[in-house]
């Protein structure tokens, strides 16, 4: 189906107006409480079928940096991998996990969205076994942040969404990944052809959510799904060859420069053959958390905070957790720039 694009483009439009239409709405000031965001973990059973696996430490080590800063936790939907497996089976592998997302849930500061592999979560049967840990908070398919000024304006408005709006997965598809390419993935490790892994699809996939959020000015668009982490409609990479022409630009030492060209391979070669479709000249209006389920053990997210904006990266490559800023904006620096024609 993907491989009619005018139809596949359509389709995400029409999934994201229907998700814009019935999303639940919250108005907060452009400076209100921070928040993470982060999507696609993918928890499992803890075999090598489990792409959260290598996650989990690093994983753990941010939700306690934004407990400790009161942060609210914004999960964007594929956080069990429920295609594959029994969610009574993985709460039995990460009920620590859990544990420390109900933090957040017992001081009403977590709000889950819901994606494509974790959609039965709302079947009462899995209700009850996940009750334990987010009680009776609600399961959201959009959620819509309306950001004012400090006049009490709208200044912009933030759709959250997981990103698999307007794609129907059958119960053949369920079914494939169940029964057969589980035990494919448990011998080799090698993951599924989706938005995520299979690159002619992810391009696709990523350009139709950018069309839909470019038409639609004053309002940004936040996702997961493709795992692909995205900045104000560039791609991780791209910030960093930014970040490059920026250094130049102000005189930075040939060594600082050399660092941020060894990072840029480093990233290109991370990433190969995973370029962003989007256009060169694009508008800001697209944002991806990118995943917590990288192979390198590192997970990405977005955060507001104080009226900015930020991709992060985690790892602990080093033997200890780290938290990268990979790009930073002001928000209302992007509305304003990315205003309504009415209000520039």
């Amino acid at each position: 189906m993907w491989k009619n694009r005018e139809r596949y483009r359509r389709q995400v439009a029409d999934g994201l107006d229907k998700a814009y239409r019935e999303a639940v709405i919250e108005t907060l000031p452009l400076d209100g409480p921070g928040m993470i965001l982060f999507s696609d973990l993918h928890r499992g059973t803890g075999d090598r079928a489990d792409d959260f696996r290598p996650c989990r430490k690093i994983y753990h080590a941010a939700l306690g940096y934004y407990a400790s800063l009161k942060h609210r936790l914004f999960l964007l939907g594929d956080i069990e991998e429920l295609w594959e497996r029994l969610l009574i089976g993985i709460v039995t592998e990460y009920e620590g996990t859990l544990e420390l997302e109900k933090r957040f849930f017992d001081e009403g500061r977590a709000t889950r969205l819901i994606g494509n592999h974790d959609d039965n979560l709302t079947w009462p049967w899995n209700r009850a076994v996940m009750k334990r840990f987010i009680d009776d908070a609600p399961l959201h398919g959009s959620y819509l942040l309306r950001l004012t000024d400090g006049e009490g304006k709208v200044a912009g408005e933030i759709l959250l969404v997981h990103g698999h709006q307007g794609i129907t997965y059958t119960w053949l598809d369920r079914f494939v990944v169940k029964r057969v390419w589980t035990v494919i993935q448990k011998l080799t490790g090698i993951s599924l052809g989706t938005p995520a892994t299979d690159h002619g699809i992810r391009k696709l996939h990523e350009r139709s959510l950018y069309d839909w959020a470019s038409r639609h000015p004053g309002r940004l668009l936040i996702c997961g799904h493709t795992h692909h982490p995205v900045f104000m409609s560039a791609a991780w990479e791209e910030t960093v060859r930014a970040e490059l022409e920026e250094l130049r630009a102000a005189g930075a030492s040939d060594q600082i420069i050399a660092m941020k060209e060894a990072k840029l391979h480093w990233i290109a070669a991370e990433m190969d053959e995973m370029r962003s479709s989007l256009p060169e000249d694009a508008r800001p209006c697209y944002f991806n958390a990118g995943c917590c389920s990288f192979p390198d053990g590192s997970i990405t997210g977005v955060e507001i905070e104080g009226g900015h904006i930020r991709l992060v990266r985690w790892t602990g490559e080093s033997g200890s957790p780290v938290r990268e800023c990979l790009r930073e904006a002001d928000l209302a620096n992007i509305f304003r720039t990315w205003a309504p024609p009415e209000q520039s």
